[in-house]
């Protein structure tokens, strides 16, 4: 249930960074009828849908669903969301020349981002966890995920940021 939980506030506050630049990133269950699966709920990674417009100009109001402004009232982690979204993007707007060139400096590839997410989060987490590092390890994951899709390449490692950041929590 935790782990649920965790990928929830991870996946909306990628969505929500993402957003902001223009990509919409989707996921959704699908129910596999396939008797293998036992009727199962087969629910597929995260997949980067489209680009909206161009990084430069921002996302557009009228093409993007804001799913993250929009949460269901039933949402028992609504608050927590704005809360991250709030605070996420404080600290996007006083420091974030030096995520992105944070970010930059990995040299992020497919067979080296794990291990060099993973050292930069180790770092952050060092001397013990308070409520500033966490957003930072959010924005820093969000970071990231703009900085990989971005890259042709690398667009599969938001689905793979996301599920480290889980994993961390």
């Amino acid at each position: 249930m935790a782990n649920e939980c965790n990928r929830n506030i991870v996946e909306k506050y990628i969505c929500h960074k993402l957003s902001k630049q223009g990509y919409v990133w989707g996921f959704e269950d699908v129910r596999d009828e396939d008797a293998a699966n036992n009727g199962s709920i087969v629910a597929p990674p995260p997949t980067l849908v489209r680009r909206c417009r161009e990084a430069s100009t921002g996302p557009d109001s009228e093409s993007i669903p804001h799913l993250h402004k929009r949460l269901p009232q039933s949402d028992p982690h609504a608050a927590i969301h704005r809360v991250l979204r709030e605070a996420g993007d404080e600290l996007e707007r006083l420091y974030q020349p030096d995520f992105t060139e944070m970010s930059r400096q990995l040299y992020l590839t497919s067979t080296t981002a794990q291990r060099r997410f993973a050292e930069v989060i180790d770092e952050l987490f060092r001397d013990g966890v308070n409520w500033g590092r966490i957003i930072a390890f959010f924005e820093f994951g969000g970071t990231v995920c703009v900085e990989c899709v971005s890259k042709e390449d690398m667009t599969s490692q938001v689905d793979n940021i996301a599920e480290w950041m889980t994993e961390y929590l």
